[in-house]
Order: structure tokens, then sequence, then C-alpha cells
């Protein structure tokens, strides 16, 4: 009578077959614990995944951050996620880094129509090619290269729409497995949830500034002596930024604040704003709580909290005394130090109820005088640079 592994019943195993065995036994432990291994470092970046996708609405920070980890956990040479235009149905393609620079330009927009990406697109189901080399179907990748040589496509979906796909290349042919695939498909679906509430918060947020600036034109409706002054007052402060060095995101947060720095004089009534004689002290307090009441309507839009400091704080003095808290130097956000600067200079260059505008070389020497006091010095040569600098080039 044989066993099943047909050595008769009751007989001993040969050393060497002991010793196959014995190997046998190792390996497969070996297998075994490495692939609950793999499965439990998906399993734990799924779980980082989502953790970042659910808290945070930054879309390309969580593009990015999933790309990569994408690329750390299945090995891929490349993961894309290309998101499809509603307008020309084309698809616009997020890269992870490592594409040559020759594919990136072919990459940036491809069409769907015809190739993987439509197919998933159309259908909303994986499509995997474990060679290319062997595929003979008609539908096609939307660019080609001699490095690709498995793909993984998987659908992005929010709440029922298809929003595009995410595409996992490997320079080798590859047998993809069904926890890989099902990994890939859940990223995809976080990722699309995550795509859709940050469209949904930009567009609210856009809403909220459209309204913002309407509110500032209505301002600058109510003063013909103030019309464009928050739009030079921008682009003054951006110029001033770029001066100094700061980064291109503080240059647009600075933007963004002189554009909106006297927003809080929306409640401050005509006879005040347009007044030609002296404030009295009750009119003084109106016009010196319009910083406060402008950050308190910024808030809402959860604007950076760099540009809703600067349009609380520009009206402080560098040497301490200004309004609305007295803070001095460099407890003043450096934003709220530019705008102040800017903005004076604007003032001085021009007319206004109870004075006419003066030269812009009385302005500068105005600033000089008060750096230190008033003003930040730093931010003050950063501006007569940026004057001379104009002047220059209108010459």
């Amino acid at each position: 009578m044989l066993t099943l592994s047909g050595i008769p019943k009751g007989a001993e195993f040969s050393e060497d077959e002991a010793r196959f065995l014995s190997v046998l036994r190792t390996s497969l432990a070996l297998a075994m614990d490495r692939g609950l291994e793999e499965n439990a470092a998906m399993l734990k970046k799924l779980i980082e995944v989502g953790q970042l996708i659910s808290s945070s609405l930054e879309m390309d920070m969580v593009i990015e951050y999933t790309l990569q980890s994408l690329k750390e956990v299945v090995g891929a040479k490349w993961c894309v996620l290309g998101l499809r235009d509603k307008e020309t149905g084309e698809m616009v393609l997020k890269v992870s880094p490592g594409l040559s620079k020759e594919l990136q330009g072919k990459a940036e927009r491809v069409p769907a129509e015809g190739t993987l990406l439509g197919e998933v697109l159309k259908t909303a189901r994986p499509l995997i090619v474990e060679d290319l080399a062997k595929y003979d179907r008609p539908l096609r990748l939307p660019y080609c290269s001699k490095d690709i040589r498995s793909v993984a496509v998987v659908p992005v979906q929010a709440r029922g729409k298809t929003l595009g796909t995410l595409i996992v290349y490997m320079p080798l042919p590859n047998r993809w497995e069904e926890n890989e695939v099902g990994y890939l498909s859940i990223i995809a679906s976080q990722v699309g949830l995550a795509i859709e509430n940050a469209q949904l918060y930009e567009s609210l947020q856009e809403y909220y500034m459209s309204v913002v600036r309407a509110l500032a034109a209505a301002l600058e409706a109510k003063d013909k002596y103030t019309q464009g002054h928050s739009l030079r007052v921008a682009r003054w402060a951006k110029a001033v930024a770029g001066e100094m060095g700061l980064s291109d995101k503080e240059q647009e947060m600075v933007y963004i604040g002189g554009l909106l720095h006297d927003i809080g004089k929306v409640g401050v009534k005509e006879d005040i704003l347009l007044k030609t004689s002296g404030l009295t002290p009750a009119e003084q307090k109106v016009i010196r709580s319009h910083p406060g009441v402008g950050a308190k309507i910024l808030e809402p839009a959860n604007l950076p909290k760099e540009v809703v400091e600067a349009v609380h704080y520009h009206h402080e003095d560098y040497g301490g005394g200004g309004y609305p808290e007295g803070i001095a130097g460099e407890k003043i956000p450096l934003l709220a130090r530019i705008i102040r600067v800017v903005d004076s200079y604007d003032a001085m260059n021009s007319d206004r109820p109870y004075r006419r505008a003066f030269s812009q070389k009385w302005a500068i020497e105005e600033l000089r005088r008060c750096s230190g006091k008033q003003f930040d010095p730093a931010v003050v040569e950063a501006m007569k640079k940026v004057l001379e600098r104009d002047e220059s080039t209108r010459t």
C-alpha cells in the first residue's frame, strides 16, 4: 500500500529524500513569511495613504505621495495618474519621478480614445497586460517606450463617476497578483474621493474669493481716490517679495494679501472714508478697526494663515506704536511688513481727498526717513530697488 507521497506504508525516507523534504519545508515557510510580509507592507502603505488622503485637501500633495507609495510597494518603474479633461476628453497625466524628459513631453496630455486608458474609462474595470511584447489586441498605450513591458490600469472613481485612471508600469513582463490589483483599485478609489473633495473645496474657495474681490471692487468704487489702489499694492508687494528672495508661494500670498488688505473698510461709512478734514477720535477708532475686520472676513475662506495675518497686521509699525495690536520688529509677519511699505508708498504717490499726490522722489525719501520707525529697513531697500528697476525699464 502506497501513501500519498508514493512511499510504501511503513517505509522510511532515504537520507536524500529527508534532506529534500527539509529544504522544501523551509522554502515553503520562507515563501509564506515573505507573502505575509508583502501583504503587511501593502496594508501598512494602504493605511498611510488613506490617512493622508482623508486629512489633506491639497491635490498635488496627495497625488505625489500616492504615486511614490505605489512605486515602493509594487516595485513599479513608473506610476501615472491620468485625469480626464471634461472639455477635450484628453487625459491630463501626473507622472511619478523617473520618467525621461522626452517621454514626459509626450505624456503631459494624451488622447484616451482607442487606448488602454480609454477602455478602462469606458468599462470602469481594471485592465492588465502581463507582457506588451505578446500583446496583440488593437488597444494601445497612448505613448510607448522600450522600457515598458507590463502595465496595469485601474479606474479612478468617485461616487459612481470615473474621473480618470491609475497606471502602473513594469520594466519586465509581470504576472500581476490578485492582491496587487486589489491594492491598486483601493488606492485609486481613495484618490478619486480625494480629487473630488479637493475640486469641491477649490470651487467653494474660488466662489468665496470672487465674493471677496467683488467686495473689494465695491469698496474702491465708493472712493474715486482709491480706485486701483489694491491692485497696485498687490503688484508692488509681489515685486518686493521677489526682490527679497521670497519663494513663489510667498510672492503669491503677499499678492493676495495686498489685493485684499483694505477689505475691512467695506463697512466704513463713506463720510469717514471721504472726509477732507481731520478725523475725530471716534472716527479714527472706526478706521483702525479695518485690519481686524478684514481678517475676520477672510478667515472663512480658509486662506493660508500668512495671507490673513498680512491683512491683520499691515498697519503695525516696525518700531512699535501701530495698530491693531502695537507689536513691533520681527514679531510683525514679514508679508505684513511688505504690505505696510508698499501701501504707504502708493498712498503717498496718489491723490487723496485732503491732499494732492506727492512726487515719487518725495515718497521714497519719506520711506527712508521712517525706515526703522514705521517701516522695516530691509523692505524699504527692496522697494527702492524695485522702483529704480521699474524706472529704468520705462526709459
